[in-house]
C-alpha cells in the first residue's frame, strides 16, 4: 500500500501538467466563424511564459489581437483585448495538436467558434 501511495504521489505532478506538456509553442493556422456566422482565417502564435501559462497573438483581417492563457489538463483558457474590448476564449487540445474552441467578445456577446491548427 505504501508503495502504491508513493507511486501515486510521484506521478500526480506529471498527470496535472500533461496538458501543458502536450501543448506546443509555435505558429498556427486560424479558421473561425463569428457569432454572426461570418467566416474568417488568419494566423496565431503561441509562446510559453511559464509551465502552464502562454502568450497568444492572432493576426486576422489585418489586425493583431494579443492575449494571455492558462493551460490546465488540455484546456486553454484565454483572455484577450481587441480594440479596447475584452474577450475570452476556451480551447480544447485535440490529439492531433490542434486547438478547437469557442470565444466571446464583451462588446456584442454571442459565441464564435475557432480552430487553431499547427503549421
Amino acid at each position: 500500500m505504501r508503495r502504491l501511495l508513493a507511486t501515486a504521489t510521484l506521478l500526480a505532478p506529471l498527470i496535472l501538467t500533461a496538458g501543458a506538456q502536450a501543448q506546443r509553442a509555435g505558429a498556427y493556422v486560424v479558421e473561425g466563424v463569428g457569432a454572426d456566422g461570418s467566416r474568417y482565417t488568419g494566423a496565431a502564435q503561441l509562446s510559453p511564459t511559464g509551465p502552464q501559462t502562454w502568450r497568444i497573438s492572432w493576426r486576422v483581417g489585418g489586425e493583431t489581437i494579443e492575449g494571455i492563457a492558462v493551460d490546465q489538463r488540455g484546456l486553454l483558457s484565454v483572455a484577450y483585448r481587441h480594440g479596447g474590448v475584452l474577450g475570452s476564449a476556451l480551447y480544447e487540445l485535440r490529439p492531433d495538436g490542434s486547438l478547437a474552441g469557442i470565444w466571446t467578445s464583451g462588446k456584442e456577446g454571442g459565441l464564435g467558434r475557432e480552430t487553431l491548427s499547427p503549421r
